[in-house]
């Protein structure tokens, strides 16, 4: 893979604070790439230090092969798309998406051709002679998308694009987007703190919190396979379970006892050391767990609550002790559910569950 941007060890401190602390990353051309974490992780620093705006305090930036550390931000060829569209009020859509290209002195002929070319394909060729005041959030998030992608920008930067639109919008724009970087191939670098967007779009993601990296991956590696407790709290939902451990086994699972008495299971993630006695955090998406009506094996919970949402139903088991454990089904006409108050056994799928060193707080 050619590397596109080098991130090497960069930090960023701001009056004594590390707002980006050693974040090494390789992004490949033509990859979208997507900076994913809550709001002071560091990650709109660390992506404003790509972009120019903001000097690194230690570290590298390259594209390419070249540092890019003393280039401004104007000379990086990078195209911006902001979180508050940052559009030109005075300037018709056709003049804000020219405006990159009037900059770069190209011809009159070539910048209506490929600006027409770039209003067709966000699909607002018909609105080109209008005020942004006269358009929806959406369509100006599509002009500022256009004037971005319309200079050929070596890297396309976006911070929380979306953030700003309702739901049915963003549902559309992130779909639009992830469309227009395929086929253009642009490498892309994506801020968001949504994960489901973040899980989407991306071919990669880097989990960040408190300024580092705390993990790296493709979306399903990042949502199966969590290597730390924070990664699985912060990633989809999830049941973390206070349980001690009971037994280890040379293959590397062991026996988890959970506050109410009741054992399972569970895989230690690569790298941790749990032993004997040791307390320990379990971890079961609410997918990977089977109901049946009694029966050996499992863990017998209580049905206390039932949350009906359209395509999943949510019921919630007492395991006897501590919070609620939540199992989810898919809400298809044949489902069967029990009745609140029925005691069922929850049986987790194998090598769904895992162990992490220390415990979540109740």
């Amino acid at each position: 893979m050619t590397t596109s941007v080098s991130i090497d060890n960069v930090s960023k401190e701001f009056s004594g604070t590390t707002a980006v602390d050693s974040v090494s990353i390789e992004i490949g051309q033509g990859e979208f790439f997507t900076l994913l974490g809550s709001s002071g992780c560091g990650k709109t620093t660390l992506l404003r230090i790509i972009a120019g705006f903001l000097p690194q305090t230690r570290g590298d930036i390259r594209f390419g092969d070249k540092i890019i550390n003393n280039v401004p931000a104007h000379q990086r060829n990078t195209g911006m798309v902001f979180q508050n569209y940052a559009i030109f009020p005075h300037l018709s859509v056709f003049e804000n998406v020219a405006y990159g290209l009037k900059v770069r002195g190209r011809s009159r002929g070539d910048i209506d051709r490929e600006v027409r070319q770039m209003l067709d394909l966000v699909r607002l060729g018909h609105l080109s002679h209008r005020l942004p005041r006269e358009l929806s959030g959406g369509q100006q998030q599509r002009v500022v998308l256009a004037r971005a992608m319309v200079i050929k920008p070596d890297v396309l930067l976006m911070d929380e694009p979306l953030s700003n639109l309702d739901t049915e919008m963003r549902l559309h724009l992130r779909s639009e987007i992830r469309a227009l970087q395929q086929q253009f191939g642009v490498t892309t670098i994506y801020v968001t703190h949504d994960q489901e967007e973040a899980l989407l779009i991306s071919d990669r993601v880097a989990v960040m919190s408190t300024g580092k990296v705390v993990q790296l991956g493709p979306p399903r590696e990042i949502y199966l396979q969590p290597s730390t407790l924070f990664v699985a709290s912060f990633i989809g939902d999830n049941n973390l379970l206070p349980a001690m451990v009971e037994e280890t086994r040379p293959d590397g699972s062991l026996l988890a006892r959970l506050p109410g008495g009741q054992a399972l299971i569970a895989h230690a993630v690569p790298g941790q050391k749990l032993s004997h006695g040791e307390a320990c955090t379990v971890s079961l998406r609410p997918q990977d767990v089977d109901l049946k009506q009694g029966g050996p094996g499992g863990l017998e919970g209580v049905l206390e609550d039932i949350q009906f949402l359209g395509n999943t139903i949510k019921m919630y088991f007492s395991l006897g002790e501590g919070k609620p454990v939540v199992v989810t089904l898919p809400g298809r006409h044949d489902v069967t559910i029990p009745t609140v108050g029925s005691k069922c056994t929850l049986h987790p799928s194998a090598h769904a569950v895992t162990a992490f060193e220390g415990v979540v707080s109740q």
